[in-house]
């Protein structure tokens, strides 16, 4: 087995502390998306419908390492954002939008193709900065600006990484709208990131999952190839 560790690097900054009535408003529009089935289920995609539950952006926004580093990051470099011009690529449940307007972004353009952005729309309302705040509902490949919006960003932000740093597999979106909208000499937020891979051996794992096989007798036959087929399944 490998055991994987990815780090990223936004710029350096130090602790700070910032207060907003985001959670509440997460869960209590959750919730109503729960109760409109046809809001909650717009998509025929089911990557789109993964990300329409309001249980995945809960898991995130729960993870305080992760939200704290974007958070301070954002926060404690007000020069990036003051005034400036802002696109939130897979803004989810808007929380890197309200950081970014809370460090004194000038706008923010906010695009998600998935149905949780209806909450954030109203999330945004709750914390008094829907004004500064344009939510875009679509792909990121699809989508165009709204009229009288500026032809190019300054800055772009992003929480792209999943599972194993490359799971979501947004990357190439991530890319395109750095390509299409941001200015020269413009700024990702993060810019960068370290993925480390070591190999390791759980033996307790190994036992659970592949050698139990060979000591399966229903009733007189051995299983011995579906060991090797587990195995085949993992590369």
């Amino acid at each position: 087995r490998l055991a994987f560790f990815f780090f990223l690097f936004p710029t350096p900054a130090t602790s700070t502390t910032h207060k907003m009535s985001i959670s509440a408003a997460v869960v209590e529009k959750a919730e109503e998306c729960l109760k409109d089935d046809e809001k909650h289920m717009s998509s025929g995609d089911y990557y789109w419908n993964s990300y329409a539950h309001f249980g995945i952006h809960e898991e995130m926004l729960k993870d305080d390492v992760r939200t704290r580093s974007y958070r301070n990051s954002i926060l404690n470099n007000k020069h990036l954002y003051r005034d400036k011009i802002i696109m939130d690529v897979g803004c989810g449940t808007g929380i890197m939008s309200l950081f970014a307007v809370t460090a004194g972004a000038k706008h923010v353009y906010a695009i998600d193709n998935s149905a949780i952005i209806e909450q954030a729309k109203q999330i945004a309302i709750d914390n008094g900065v829907a004004d500064r705040i344009t939510f875009i509902r679509g792909k990121v490949e699809e989508i165009e600006l709204p009229e009288g919006a500026p032809e190019k960003v300054d800055v772009i932000i992003s929480e792209w990484m999943g599972y194993f740093l490359f799971y979501e597999s947004m990357l190439d979106t991530l890319i395109f709208a750095r390509d299409k909208w941001l200015v020269p000499g413009g700024a990702l937020m993060p810019d960068r990131s370290s993925l480390n891979i070591c190999g390791i051996e759980d033996q307790d794992y190994k036992e659970e999952k592949i050698n139990w096989w060979d000591r399966v007798r229903l009733p007189l036959f051995p299983f011995p190839l579906l060991s090797l087929s587990f195995l085949q399944d993992r590369n």
